[in-house]
C-alpha cells in the first residue's frame, strides 16, 4: 500500500466491493483488471480497465465492484473539487481526505 498522504493503492477480489462515501475529486484509476464504478443519483456507468482511470466531480458516493481481481488506486485531484467553508473558496489540496475501507 502506498503511504503517500494523497494516494490509496488497493487490491479488489473478483466481484469485490469498495465505498467511497464522498468521491469529489477523488480520482480512481485501474491498474489491472477491471471494475465497474457508479455514482449515487448519476445515470452514468463508468467501466476501467487496466490504464483507464475516471475523477469524479460531484459529492456524491461511489462504489467500486470489480468486474475481474483488479489493482486500482485513488487519489485527491486538487482542482477538481474546490471544498466551500464560510462563504470562502478553498483548495482541495489543504483538505485531509481519509478512505475507509467498508463492505458496500
Amino acid at each position: 500500500m502506498n503511504t503517500t498522504s494523497n494516494q490509496f493503492d488497493l487490491s479488489l477480489a473478483h466481484q469485490a466491493m469498495f465505498n467511497v462515501s464522498d468521491a469529489a475529486g477523488v480520482q480512481i484509476a485501474c491498474h489491472e483488471g477491471s471494475v465497474w464504478v457508479t455514482l449515487d443519483g448519476d445515470t452514468r456507468d463508468v467501466v476501467l480497465d487496466a490504464g483507464d482511470s475516471f475523477t469524479a466531480t460531484e459529492h456524491r458516493r461511489a462504489l467500486i465492484y470489480a468486474l475481474r481481481p483488479s489493482s486500482l488506486s485513488l487519489a485527491m485531484v486538487p482542482s477538481v473539487a474546490p471544498v466551500r467553508r464560510m462563504g470562502r473558496t478553498h483548495a482541495a489540496s489543504g483538505a485531509k481526505v481519509t478512505f475507509a475501507l467498508q463492505a458496500a
